[in-house]
């Protein structure tokens, strides 16, 4: 947790706390932010019976799946740390118009991105409510888990036929066939290649939080494992029809705020998604701009800065995944570190999906 603190504050020194003033003919406009969740205890598809640590009980009094106490103040922290880095951006004063916030219909979520706000919008006078409480309450939204194209692709029924209907994907998929068997045999559980990914994490937060595994989990964790939950993401994002549902939607959205804040300076300064390592892994993925070695840890994020550089708007981003002080820059494959948006568009116009027709298929 203290490198993680640690590591914001050194985003904001290496790469310029007033990043969003204007220096010459270099002006920030706008910001995206895509974020994982904070640490939580595991789901109950993470563990399997025979577990020790299978009960809920051992997880009191969180429950399954919910961010912990460590898990809140890393993402309170990246709240701060964005305040610093954008404050110039976004001025002293919370109002509805400065930001838009998503999330996923998970509590997790849920919460890490109230804590996310937390951070980033202290309150100030005239909104400062308790002279003992540094707190406001800012609301968010997020879709029913069915109707979240952004968020959770997941959910759409064209996905898993996607993925199983290239013979390639079903190739690789086989390779990992005796991790499958091995995990089945000796959790008791009937696993096929999705319902295995949950088990990565449940033995990481096992491990995490000092409960003792299981010796048979030597043989599989974290490795071969870690590896095959960091193939799946380039699985589910190996064909531009899978592309389209998994990142391009919310890729769509992040475009047209940007092109509508261009056009008329209105709309969010800064919009902010709550998700999960699979929304920050898959956007990574599908625009082949950062080969990933393990799953996004806990408040790992994907930064897209709206930049008017000698007056053409374009996109700057960056992923930050704490492995050192700097976060990643990353650069579109066709483009400059800095990516007119013109030339964005049309680099990632094949895997912006044209309606829901993408995700309900026909």
């Amino acid at each position: 947790m203290r490198l993680i603190s640690q590591l914001l504050f050194a985003f904001l020194a290496t790469t310029g706390r007033d990043a969003l003033k204007c220096h010459g003919n270099n002006t920030l406009v706008q910001v995206h932010v895509i974020f994982r969740h904070g640490n939580r205890t595991p789901s109950k598809a993470g563990l399997w019976p025979a577990n020790a640590y299978y009960n809920e009980s051992c997880y009191a009094p969180f429950g399954y799946g919910q961010l912990t106490n460590e898990g809140k103040l890393a993402e309170f922290q990246l709240g701060v740390a964005l305040r610093r880095r954008y404050n110039h951006l976004l001025g002293p004063l919370w109002t509805p118009a400065v930001y838009e916030a998503w999330t996923t219909d998970y509590a997790r979520t849920k919460m890490s991105l109230a804590l996310v706000l937390g951070g980033l919008f202290p309150p100030t006078e005239p909104v400062a409510w308790h002279p003992d409480i540094p707190w406001q309450p800012v609301p968010f939204d997020y879709h029913p888990l069915a109707q979240d194209r952004e968020l959770q692709s997941w959910a759409c029924p064209t996905t898993v036929p996607l993925i199983y209907a290239d013979p390639q994907n079903v190739a690789r998929l086989r390779s990992y066939d005796s991790l499958i068997r091995t995990l089945s045999e000796n959790t008791g559980r009937d696993l096929d290649y999705i319902s295995a990914l949950d088990l990565f994490f449940g033995m990481e937060i096992q491990e995490q939080l000092g409960l003792p595994l299981d010796n048979w989990t030597r043989a599989v964790y974290p490795e071969p494992l870690r590896s095959y939950i960091v193939e799946f993401y380039y699985l589910e994002t190996s064909t531009v029809a899978l592309k389209k549902v998994l990142a391009g939607y919310l890729l769509k959205k992040l475009l047209a705020d940007t092109a509508a804040h261009i056009s008329d300076g209105t709309g969010p300064k800064i919009v902010l998604y709550s998700g999960h390592e699979v929304n920050v892994a898959t956007v990574l993925a599908a625009l082949e701009v950062y080969q990933l070695q393990a799953p996004p840890p806990y408040a790992s994020h994907l930064v897209f800065e709206v930049r008017r550089v000698e007056g053409v708007y374009g996109l700057r981003m960056f992923y930050q995944d704490y492995q050192g002080r700097r976060p990643h820059p990353l650069t579109l494959p066709g483009c400059q570190r800095f990516c007119p948006l013109e030339d964005f568009v049309r680099l990632t116009a094949h895997i912006i999906p044209q309606s829901d027709q993408e995700c309900l298929g026909s």
